[in-house]
């Protein structure tokens, strides 16, 4: 596969990520702002705020993989490396991966949250960005920042 393939591939897995995290179809406000942070964060596609909530600004982050590969009985296959596997998880925040089967448009959400032993290979399709599973994303992201949310109370920059 080509270079200018394999990027549009991905930026248009990056596209139907955005689609799928915003989708409004049983929701009366969006659930989440997603920020694309571009080709120079070598781990993070996107830094994802929760909206709808005024206390604090809970987030995570997402690395989006696209595959054109077909899906299989119950899982998405794409490729992540070891190496990038333990970047997310040393992040001190909510980590996801987000698989893209770019022909049928669907994406599926892996969180990592333990450190990894090997690489990814597959996400399973039970995790896939429904309605049902954007609304527990959302409580899931929105309740690790109720329990760990704390600001330093302290700076020599004060």
């Amino acid at each position: 596969m080509s270079t200018n393939i394999s990027n549009a591939l991905g930026k248009r897995g990056e596209r139907i990520f955005e689609l799928a995290i915003t989708d409004l179809e049983k929701f009366n406000f969006p659930l989440f702002n997603p920020a694309n942070l571009g080709d120079k964060w070598p781990v993070v596609d996107y830094y994802v705020e929760l909206c709808g909530i005024t206390q604090f600004i809970p987030f995570f982050f997402v690395q989006v993989k696209t595959t054109k590969s077909p899906i299989h009985k119950e899982v998405l296959e794409v490729k992540i490396s070891q190496l990038d596997c333990a970047n997310l998880f040393k992040i001190t925040a909510p980590t996801y991966l987000a698989g893209v089967h770019e022909p049928s448009k669907r994406v599926f959400i892996l969180a990592i949250n333990h450190f990894p032993p090997q690489g990814i290979y597959n996400i399973p399709l039970k995790y896939e960005l429904t309605s049902k599973n954007l609304k527990i994303l959302y409580e899931e992201v929105k309740e690790f920042w109720q329990t760990y949310f704390r600001k330093p109370s302290t700076s020599y920059f004060q």
